[in-house]
């Protein structure tokens, strides 16, 4: 114990620790002659950003669309949907980078709205169809199922929520 080599700080620093690999001779006296920030022979890599943004395919915002709308269709009518939440999260991120934001969320704003209203139609002819605690109780299953649709909608569309709904005051979140 009394014959112990003091610590360094540097595990690099440690000579003859080689860890079972050997050094090519070149290497190991470049990196004892290389000196820290200096011209050690280390290059700088410099990234550019892309000039131009890329485009959008002609129909790539239609056909996105379609998809995202027949995925808000199914999950209001509690069907399976076709397509992963990833791949439908992605394709709203991609629409919102491109600028197609209000678009995406006044057609979202349509849809939901259009499912409302024809929900709401069941309930129209409440005095002559049913007692009141049958009404209650559809009314609470209805609101229940709208809920759990629209966390599921607004987990798709959380990109376009916290991008651009909550960047805009006078609308309201999803």
């Amino acid at each position: 114990m009394a014959d112990e080599t003091p610590r360094k700080g540097s595990f690099s620093a440690l000579v003859g620790h080689t860890n079972g690999l050997t050094k090519p001779a070149s290497l190991a006296a470049a990196a004892v002659t290389a000196k820290p920030g200096g011209a050690g022979g280390s290059k700088k890599l410099v990234i550019k950003n892309f000039r131009d943004r890329p485009k959008l395919p002609d129909n790539y915002t239609q056909d996105t669309w379609q998809k995202l709308h027949e995925a808000v269709k199914a999950i209001q009518s509690s069907t399976s949907i076709r397509y992963n939440l990833e791949e439908l999260y992605q394709a709203v991120e991609n629409l919102c980078s491109h600028k197609v934001s209000p678009t995406l969320y006044q057609q979202l704003r349509q849809a939901c709205e259009g499912h409302v209203q024809a929900q709401i139609l069941q309930f129209r002819e409440y005095p002559y169809s049913l007692d009141s605690v049958l009404f209650l109780k559809k009314i609470n299953t209805c609101w229940q199922d709208h809920c759990r649709q629209m966390i599921m909608i607004r987990s798709i569309f959380l990109f376009l929520d916290r991008t651009y709904v909550l960047q805009n005051s006078t609308l309201p979140s999803i």
